[in-house]
């Protein structure tokens, strides 16, 4: 989404693990930094049919069978999607351990039962022991993150149905289309891409995309037969995946996503939502149905 992960879920993380940044690529001064991180002018960007390289890896576990069962039909609707915005997904063959991945080039999305998921993500946000307690009030709503800086997926396929069939019992079955939309989305964020609803006065429009669907970077993705983006949108991800001026602005914060919001945020003057803003302020939490992504845990309390 994280995908991935972004806001509220890194700010806390921030706050429960006393994370420390890593170095940027290179000094710049702060006139340099607004520069670089301005979405203003994004300069020259290559919308030339781009091809990404990505290995999906579903775990052999027993409860893992759905997902083997639905994957298919959802890949074949996340690659279909990624063609309209130009970009053509290749599947790599997925072993166990990942091939040598790189920003832009080549990811990996991986399905994992709930324990695997966890020790993953613990081992991605480098969670010590002590604190993974508290990691998993964190991620209690979530079931995906998205790690730019490892160009990896991490999605709890278990966490996924559950909340896909909502405790309802004697459901049969399972929706291939969300889970499509849930690999577009985190796919999104290793695209560069940030969550449609981060800002309030930036270029990227929840209503607006190219098909009239919901914002496939947006929370509102659940059994959507067809989510859209943003002509912005497409122009971010191919300016990142061509080595342009998206990808300079994240190698300079070294991939990690929440420096470079923190970035783009100071360079063009851009806003939150108040009512996140107030909530984290006042460290309110939000009780609702979960969230199967990445999202903020108040993303919908003016929404729905």
């Amino acid at each position: 989404m994280n995908f991935l992960a972004i806001r509220l879920v890194g700010a806390a993380l921030l706050f429960v693990l006393a994370w420390v940044a890593p170095g940027s690529a290179g000094a710049l001064t702060s006139q340099e930094e607004r520069v670089l991180f301005s979405l203003a002018d994004l300069g020259p960007v290559d919308l030339s049919t781009k091809k990404v390289m990505v290995e999906v890896y579903v775990s052999p576990a027993p409860e893992l069978a759905d997902c083997r069962r639905m994957l298919p039909l959802a890949w074949q609707q996340v690659r279909a999607f990624y063609a309209r915005l130009g970009v053509l997904l290749e599947e790599a063959p997925a072993r166990s351990e990942p091939g040598p991945l790189a920003p832009a080039r080549r990811l990996r999305v991986e399905l994992l039962p709930d324990k695997e998921w966890l020790n993953r993500s613990y081992k991605a946000f480098n969670v010590a022991f002590p604190f993974q307690l508290r990691f998993l009030q964190v991620c209690r709503d979530k079931c995906a993150f998205a790690h730019l800086n490892q160009s990896t997926v991490h999605i709890s396929f278990p966490r996924f149905k559950k909340a896909q069939l909502g405790g309802r019992a004697g459901e049969a079955g399972v929706n291939h289309g969300w889970l499509a939309n849930l690999l577009a989305h985190e796919l999104g964020h290793l695209f560069g891409l940030y969550h449609a609803y981060e800002f309030v006065n930036d270029p990227v429009a929840l209503g607006l995309t190219d098909n009239g669907a919901p914002n496939f970077m947006g929370q509102n993705i659940e059994y959507e037969a067809s989510l859209g983006f943003g002509e912005f949108q497409k122009r971010l991800v191919h300016s990142y995946l061509s080595g342009g001026k998206v990808f300079r602005q994240y190698q300079q914060v070294n991939f990690d996503t929440l420096r470079y919001l923190e970035q783009v945020k100071a360079a063009n003057g851009f806003r939150e939502p108040l009512s996140r803003v107030a909530k984290v302020a006042g460290g309110v939490k939000k009780k609702g149905k979960a969230k199967t992504f990445d999202g903020s845990d108040d993303d919908d309390d003016d929404d729905d």
